[in-house]
């Protein structure tokens, strides 16, 4: 899984410039906040086409679908219960890459039109016991940015009126990946980044493709 990323080393430079190796950047610039602790639900920078160009915009982490349209993102009063309980931070792949597989409603329409891909410097993940878990970075080798694959979609919302939210890929692991979690974030080389957001072929071999060689780990503190 993918709970925790960190983009401390992540900046507006780094995101304008291998995103414009595919198309030009037409957004403002983003004031990117670099934290060594990102946590669902927080405002991240995500990346999108529109129009033939790249807009770069902060989005909620924690997906909020379509169909929530008119109801509280949170509790309209304590205890009640009304706001939105789902888990929609990560979206497996299986739905998606299995023969048998069905995406549930929250998935199937960001897949098909709304694609959209995250950047990070790294992402961790915790290993041992309760008592005594060890927190884990995992970075890319070559010290360049990190992109997830991921969904975007708009609500609006009562309380807090028109939002955009995000969610990211995590498949099987592999490799020795798998030593420390038995899932993984699916992470895009920018020579796929067309086919992920444009191509409907192509989509499932990028998310089976875990590719662990491409990544370091060290103990985080």
């Amino acid at each position: 899984m993918c709970g925790r990323f960190d983009t401390s080393h992540l900046t507006w430079a780094d995101i304008h410039r291998q995103l414009s190796t595919l198309l030009p950047v037409t957004s403002a610039p983003l004031n990117v906040q670099p934290s060594a602790d990102v946590r669902p639900t927080t405002p991240q920078a995500v990346a999108r086409v529109e129009d033939g160009g790249w807009i770069v915009e902060n989005m909620r982490w924690s997906l909020v679908p379509h169909y929530w349209n008119g109801k509280p993102l949170k509790d309209t009063e304590k205890g009640k219960g009304d706001g939105f309980k789902l888990t929609t931070f990560n979206c497996k792949t299986e739905p998606f890459t299995d023969p048998d597989g069905k995406p549930s409603v929250t998935w199937a329409g960001p897949f098909k039109s709304r694609r959209c891909i995250v950047p990070a410097s790294a992402w961790f993940e915790w290993t041992g016991d309760k008592d005594s878990k060890a927190k884990h970075r995992f970075a890319r080798a070559d010290g360049q940015p990190i992109w997830f694959a991921g969904l975007w979609s708009p609500c609006r919302t009562l309380d807090e009126g028109e939002i955009k939210s995000f969610a990211i890929f995590t498949g099987p692991s592999g490799g020795w990946l798998s030593d420390y979690h038995d899932r993984a974030p699916v992470i895009l080389e920018p020579d796929e980044w067309s086919t992920w957001l444009d191509s409907p072929q192509g989509t499932v071999e990028l998310m089976k493709s875990v590719r662990p060689e491409r990544f370091e780990v060290d103990v985080a503190a």
